[in-house]
């Protein structure tokens, strides 16, 4: 005859799954998402200082190289890169000289192709959009520009992954512009649909200052 199942028994088994999969690499991304609602608990949120945070987080939490955000400035309506993580010195004053305008953003748009992944996620690619010399200055490593690409996943040095940043009424707000990791490769997909919740978490935060 069976023994009956203790109560500790079962609570000590809840526990140790519980234990298991928080301690577990794919779970521990989820405390991205936590970090930053913790901003909605401030007395009084301030966007600057969540995208500055989210900036960092992304960079250290998914082992990117580098990451910015830009947003919409609401006295002129264009869009320019405010936040980052991981860029040098030169590259971020440059980059921070650019200004955009809505229809900018629109696919494949301006003269830039983007590999679409999704409604929010577009890859470039540096085969497909070379750096005028001019634009040199905003990556990273220029010594490393114009490689050959070895595999599918292998990540350039002029490429680039943007997650849009929108609004209620599909209203732009910004982007989250992100490089490969610092293995040389893309973000996996599950990165991706991570950085896009993140994306909509700054998107509410946003829609809540306004």
């Amino acid at each position: 005859m069976a023994q009956p199942i203790s109560v500790d028994s079962v609570k000590r088994k809840l526990k140790f799954d519980y234990l298991k999969i928080k301690n577990d690499p794919e779970s521990k991304n989820l405390e991205v998402f936590s970090h930053l609602l913790v901003h909605f608990l401030r007395p009084q949120l301030s966007i600057s200082e969540m995208m500055h945070d989210t900036a960092i987080t992304l960079q250290k939490q998914f082992r990117l190289r580098w990451v910015m955000i830009g947003l919409r400035d609401r006295a002129d309506g264009k869009y320019r890169y405010m936040f980052m993580s991981g860029m040098r010195d030169e590259a971020w004053a440059r980059q921070k000289t650019k200004v955009y305008k809505l229809e900018d953003f629109a696919p494949n748009s301006n003269g830039y192709k983007a590999g679409e992944m999704s409604n929010l996620t577009r890859a470039y690619l540096e085969e497909e959009n070379p750096l005028f010399n001019e634009d040199v200055n905003v990556v990273n490593r220029p010594a490393m520009l114009r490689a050959k690409r070895k595999t599918e996943d292998e990540t350039l040095e002029a490429d680039f992954v943007d997650t849009l940043i929108i609004g209620p009424n599909s209203e732009l707000y910004g982007w989250i512009e992100y490089s490969g990791t610092v293995t040389g490769k893309f973000p996996d997909p599950l990165t991706i649909r991570h950085i896009e919740v993140v994306a909509s978490i700054l998107a509410a935060a946003i829609a809540s200052t306004e």
